[in-house]
C-alpha cells in the first residue's frame, strides 16, 4: 500500500511531467512558427484537429475503466483488446480518408498528412490501458518519468525533423514518437503484453461506462478546436494557421494559470468547507471571494498587459510573417479575461456536493460558443474572435449564477474589490503603455527596448497603485487575513 508521503511524491512527479510538456510544447511551437510559413502550420492545425477528435473516440475510457475495475490481468487483456480494435479502427478509418482524399482531389501532401496521422491513433488507443494501469498500481513517479522522457525526445524528433526539412510532417513524426515512447515505456514498466480476449459482458460494461467519459471529452474538443476546424474550413488553411498561433499564445497564459489555480481551488474549498461544517459560519463564500480577488489581481495585468504589447511579442517570438495574428491575439486576451471566473466553478461546486449543476450549463455555453463561430467565421477572424469575446460574456454570467446559487460565493464583494483595487491600477497601467507606446515608437529606439519598457513600467505602474489603493482602503487585509495559505 503506498504511503502519503509516496502519493504526494507521485503527485508532484505527474505535475512536474506536465509542467516539462508545456515547456516542450512551447518550443516546439515557436520553432515551427519560426520553420513555417502560416499556410503550412495552417494545413497541420486544421488536419490535427480532425486527428483529435480521432484520437479521442479511439481512446474511448479505457483508462479510466482500468482505474475503476483495478490491476485484474483478465480485465486488462479484454480492455487492451478493445483498444486495439479501437485503434485499428480509426487507424484503418483514417488511412481510407487520405486515400478518398487524394483520388478525389490529388492532394499529395494534404493525404499524405493525414495517413501519416492515422499511424498514431493505434498507440495512442493502448497507451491508455498501460495508463491506467500504472495509476492503479500508483506507480505515478514512474508513469511521470515516462512522459518526460517521451517529451524530450518527442520535441528532439520534431525539431530535427523541421531542420531537414519535413516541413509539417516533422510536427507528426515528433507527436508519433512521444506516443510510441509512452507505449514501449508503460508496457515495460506494468511487464503485460495484451493476450487477445473479449467477452460479451465486459464490452457492455466498457461501452456503457465511457460514453459518459466520451461525450465530455468530446465537447472539451469542440470548445478548444471549432474556431481551427471552422477558420480552416471557411476561410482556408492560411488564415487557421494565423487563428492557431494566436490561439496557442494566449492558451499559453491560460494553462500556466488555469491549472495551479483549479488545484488550488480544491484545497482552499475543501478547507473551507470543513471549517464551515465545524464552526455554521460562510466560510466557503469568504473564501471563495478571497480566492477570486486574488486570481484577478494576479491574472488581470498580464491579459490586459499582452493585448497592449501583442504586436511586439507576435514579431520576436513567431516573426513579421505572422504579424495578421497579433490583432486576434489582443481580442482573444479579452475572451479569456472574461473567462478567469469560470476556473473555480469545478472545484467549487464539486466541494460543495452541486457538480452536477454544471453539465447543463457547459452545454449550453459550449452550443452558444458553436452558434457565434460558424455565423462569423465565414466573415473572417477579427469578427469570429470578437465573436467569441461575446460567447465569453455569456459564459462568465452563467458561472457567477452557479456560483452565487450553488457555491454561495459573494459576488458583491468581488466587485467592490474590482472596482476599488483592480479597476483603477489596471486602468493606469493601459494609459501608461498606450503613451508610452507613442512616445517611445521612433526610428532611433529600437523596437526590443521599447516593448521591454512597456512591459517593465507597466508593470510598476499596476503594482505600485493596488498596493497603494489596498493599504488606503484597509483591504490589503484580504492578504494578511484570507487563510489563502497552504
Amino acid at each position: 500500500m503506498k504511503t502519503g508521503g509516496s502519493i504526494m511524491a507521485g503527485g508532484a512527479w505527474v505535475i512536474a511531467a506536465k509542467a516539462i510538456a508545456q515547456v516542450t510544447q512551447l518550443c516546439t511551437f515557436f520553432v515551427a512558427a519560426r520553420l513555417l510559413a502560416p499556410t503550412e502550420f495552417g494545413l497541420f492545425a486544421f488536419i490535427s484537429a480532425i486527428a483529435i477528435l480521432c484520437v479521442v473516440l479511439a481512446e474511448g475510457g479505457w483508462a479510466e475503466f482500468i482505474m475503476k475495475s483495478g490491476d485484474d490481468r483478465d480485465r486488462f487483456d479484454q480492455v487492451a483488446t478493445i483498444a486495439l480494435l479501437s485503434g485499428l479502427f480509426f487507424t484503418m478509418l483514417g488511412l481510407g480518408a487520405s486515400a478518398v482524399l487524394y483520388l478525389w482531389t490529388e492532394r499529395y501532401w494534404e493525404s499524405a498528412l493525414l495517413a501519416l496521422f492515422s499511424c498514431w491513433m493505434l498507440p495512442a488507443a493502448v497507451s491508455t490501458v498501460y495508463d491506467g494501469t500504472l495509476v492503479v498500481r500508483g506507480q505515478l513517479r514512474q508513469q511521470a518519468g515516462i512522459r518526460i522522457v517521451a517529451e524530450v525526445v518527442g520535441v528532439g524528433a520534431t525539431i530535427t525533423g523541421l531542420v531537414l526539412g519535413w516541413h509539417a510532417a516533422a510536427l507528426v513524426v515528433g507527436r508519433i514518437a512521444i506516443q510510441l515512447m509512452v507505449l514501449m515505456g508503460s508496457a515495460r514498466i506494468v511487464g503485460w503484453r495484451p493476450r487477445l480476449s473479449i467477452t460479451r459482458s465486459v464490452v457492455k460494461d466498457v461501452i456503457e461506462f465511457s460514453r459518459h467519459i466520451v461525450a465530455n471529452r468530446i465537447i472539451v474538443f469542440f470548445s478548444s478546436y471549432s474556431g481551427t476546424l471552422a477558420v480552416g474550413s471557411f476561410l482556408g488553411v492560411t488564415e487557421a494557421g494565423y487563428y492557431r498561433a494566436a490561439e496557442r499564445i494566449v492558451s499559453a497564459i491560460s494553462e500556466f494559470l488555469g491549472e495551479p489555480t483549479r488545484a488550488l481551488g480544491w484545497i482552499v474549498f475543501r478547507r473551507a468547507r470543513d471549517r464551515q461544517a465545524e464552526h455554521q459560519d460562510n466560510s466557503v463564500a469568504e473564501a471563495s471571494g478571497r480566492f477570486l480577488t486574488v486570481l484577478l489581481v494576479v491574472a488581470s495585468p498580464i491579459y490586459l498587459g499582452l493585448m497592449q504589447v501583442s504586436d511586439a511579442l507576435v514579431y520576436f517570438v513567431l516573426g513579421e510573417q505572422w504579424m495578421p495574428a497579433a490583432l486576434i491575439v489582443s481580442v482573444l486576451c479579452l475572451k479569456q479575461l472574461l473567462l478567469l471566473p469560470g476556473y473555480i466553478t469545478e472545484p467549487l461546486l464539486s466541494v460543495m456536493g452541486n457538480v452536477s449543476k454544471r453539465l447543463p450549463v457547459t452545454l449550453l455555453n459550449v452550443f452558444v460558443s458553436l452558434s457565434l463561430i460558424v455565423a462569423l467565421a465565414p466573415f473572417g477572424l477579427l469578427p469570429l474572435a470578437v465573436g467569441q469575446c461575446v460567447s465569453a460574456a455569456f459564459a462568465v454570467t452563467t458561472s457567477v449564477r452557479l456560483q452565487i446559487r450553488f457555491g454561495g460565493v459573494d459576488w458583491r464583494s468581488v466587485m467592490k474589490n474590482i472596482a476599488i483595487l483592480i479597476a483603477p491600477a489596471a486602468s493606469a497601467m493601459v494609459a501608461v503603455v498606450v503613451v508610452l507606446r507613442g512616445k517611445l515608437e521612433v526610428p532611433s529606439i529600437p523596437l526590443m527596448s521599447t516593448f521591454l519598457l512597456q512591459v517593465g513600467i507597466g508593470a510598476a505602474v499596476y503594482c505600485s497603485i493596488f498596493l497603494l489603493l489596498a493599504r488606503w482602503t484597509g483591504r490589503v487585509k484580504l492578504a494578511r487575513q484570507g487563510e489563502l495559505s497552504l
